[in-house]
């Protein structure tokens, strides 16, 4: 039995193969497909390479493709991977691979289906920089504005998927009548946990709740910003780093097979993974929960990193998906690390890259030396795609 997580070199993003079922069928689900080139040089190959060894004639079956989180580190290699189905499909061609579902969270359909003309005209190739140039939004907050960026490849991706007849966020229903099918946890951790195939898989994050909630206070905006005839009102509400439907766009679930745990959190903040966590019973009477795999939330950003998140989260593997740009992962998120892990192996997909990576994860080492500490340090090799972690069956591709 499969139960594996590979975590592919994706630059500043993150593009991750889950692996489960048997070794000559199994299950695959990609969960996002990393920033512009990541697709062509690491994730199609990929692909190709397990085609060739469990499929080689026939289109490599994935039975899900998942995009956590509408930023263009996430979603851009995504968007390429549908719109070669698409192209091979419009050309009547045979396809590399099929896709039967796909799992995202729209910018359009996380506020309820307003589109706002200023976001609606951004293409789907805008730099997250000329975001500031929109009346508004000139001050929007980094992470706020790539996400803005992407809303034009989230609504690309839309349009494929309709043209593709694949299955959107399946199994779940509509918020309310003329809403859309939202990935999200149900209220009180009722109805949370899907079976898939042979996984279990509990959504933690977005919030039924609190999109509810979201979607009636943009209603509100909506009607102030018409009765005032300032648009400004609903760009203040994008931008609110708090309030912001940015904040509440990070699918983070927890996939289980065989009584082992993978924790996949996206870009969500800490706070709103351990909320989920508590909402559907998932911490015990300390508030703690172990796990087999965690990937650490936006590429070890220390902002999206609460004081206790890794005293309440603990695990046997963890994922660091990054390469330096960004500082991520932060020295302050690795001095995090140090203090509050005392176990476990930490997974680098990159052990160099940009502004001195490789020195603040020697002094990591160095740190972890000196404190006797019992933490492994991983790092993806020069000539792999991938850093890959077997919880049951070796991955035999």
């Amino acid at each position: 039995m499969l139960f594996s997580l590979e975590a592919l070199q994706a630059d500043y993003g993150d593009s991750l193969i889950l692996y489960y079922g048997t070794k000559t069928k199994p299950g695959i689900i990609v969960i996002d497909g990393g920033p512009s080139g990541i697709f062509g040089d690491v994730l199609k190959p990929r692909l190709a390479a397990v085609k060739a060894k469990i499929s080689k004639d026939e289109p490599l079956p994935l039975s899900m493709v998942m995009v956590s989180h509408l930023d263009d580190d996430h979603v851009n290699g995504v968007l390429s991977l549908v719109s070669e189905l698409a192209d091979k499909a419009e050309n009547n061609e045979a396809a590399d691979w099929s896709m039967k579902n796909i799992w995202f969270n729209s910018f359009d359909d996380i506020i309820g289906n307003i589109q706002i003309p200023a976001i609606a005209a951004i293409p789907a190739s805008v730099a997250a920089a000329d975001v500031s140039k929109i009346p508004g939004l000139e001050n929007a907050d980094e992470s706020i504005a790539a996400v803005i960026a992407s809303t034009g490849q989230g609504r690309k991706l839309r349009d494929l998927a309709e043209q593709l007849a694949v299955s959107v966020n399946n199994p779940f229903k509509k918020l309310a009548a003329g809403k859309s099918n939202l990935v999200r946890s149900d209220l009180g951790g009722k109805k949370s946990a899907i079976t898939w195939e042979k996984m279990k898989i509990t959504v933690l994050h977005p919030n039924e709740k609190r999109l509810n909630e979201l979607q009636k206070q943009w209603d509100k905006d909506l009607k102030t910003a018409k009765a005032k005839g300032d648009p400004k009102i609903m760009m203040a509400s994008l931008t609110n780093t708090d309030k912001s439907p940015f904040n509440l766009s990070s699918i983070v679930c927890l996939v289980e097979l065989s009584g082992k745990k993978i924790l996949l959190t996206g870009d969500a903040r800490s706070d709103d993974v351990l909320e989920g966590l508590s909402l559907n019973k998932l911490l015990d009477k300390k508030g703690k929960i172990h796990v087999d795999i965690l990937k650490l939330p936006h590429h070890g950003s220390i902002r999206n990193a609460g004081p206790d998140f890794y005293k309440q989260v603990s695990a046997d593997h963890y994922v660091i998906s990054a390469n330096g740009k960004f500082d991520n992962p932060d020295k302050e998120l690795l001095d995090l690390l140090a203090e509050n892990i005392s176990s476990g192996t930490i997974h680098f997909t990159n052990q160099t890259g940009e502004k001195g990576l490789k020195k603040k994860l020697d002094a990591f080492a160095a740190k972890l030396k000196k404190n006797k500490s019992k933490v492994k340090l991983d790092y993806r090799k020069d000539k792999k795609p991938s850093v890959v972690i077997n919880l049951l069956d070796k991955l035999p591709f």
